[in-house]
């Protein structure tokens, strides 16, 4: 038994992105290796299967759950070891996400190679880490700016309803719609921010100063 090996469990329902990430980060493991679950489901499996792991890598956007509520879960499983968010939802708010839920570090899937693999070697190591920094000298280095959710006039007077503690029900009430269609309007509005939590939109939307539409709009 080699006692440096090091076991990553990286939960993500991208079949080419899991090769990708095992060739790019084996030299780390020390003849430990990556098991890959594509689900919530198959995560607690892993974990309870008796592997000894050091890093949980995990998407925020599973086919059977939340990122950060699997995390809660996988942290009662295996606790003490770094959970990290690894995913393609880049906008800064996610990362704040993270951090409220206390994840061990945030890693963007459209990282530098070199960076991300730095970024799970802190990891390995017990310490945090956090791209943005990175990422935000590389979006002032390029002059980046991140496109605008195209959220449809519908769309965001149920957000800004939303943003306002209403109910389903008093939503409809407000703008004069059935309740099946607030829900409906809700589901493309998580779709478009790329959220799956009312309190996760409602953070996204705080960041693009919304004002109600007019109801002619």
């Amino acid at each position: 038994m080699n006692v440096f090996a090091r076991n990553i469990l990286l939960v993500d329902d991208h079949a080419l992105l899991q090769h990708a990430l095992k060739a790019m980060l084996e030299p780390l493991l020390a003849g430990g290796e990556i098991v890959c679950a594509a689900c919530a489901q198959d995560a607690v499996a892993a974990l309870r299967a008796g592997k000894t792991f050091h890093l949980v890598l995990l998407d925020l956007k599973l086919p059977d759950s939340d990122g950060l509520r699997l995390m809660t879960l996988l942290r009662r499983e295996v606790p003490g070891v770094p959970v990290a968010i690894f995913s393609g939802q880049d906008a800064p708010i996610y990362r704040q996400l993270a951090r409220e839920a206390d994840a061990d570090g945030f890693l963007s899937k459209s990282l530098d190679p070199n960076a991300l693999v730095d970024g799970v070697r802190t990891l390995l190591s017990g310490r945090r880490f956090y791209d943005d920094q990175l990422e935000r000298g590389r979006a002032l280095q390029a002059g980046e700016t991140r496109p605008r959710p195209k959220l449809s006039p519908k769309q965001e007077r149920v957000l800004c309803c939303l943003m306002e503690g209403l109910s389903n029900k008093e939503i409809a009430q407000r703008l004069d719609l059935s309740e099946r269609t607030v829900k409906m309007h809700l589901t493309s509005v998580y779709h478009v921010l790329g959220v799956n939590t009312r309190s996760q939109a409602i953070l996204v939307g705080q960041t693009l100063n919304l004002s109600m539409p007019p109801e002619d709009a």
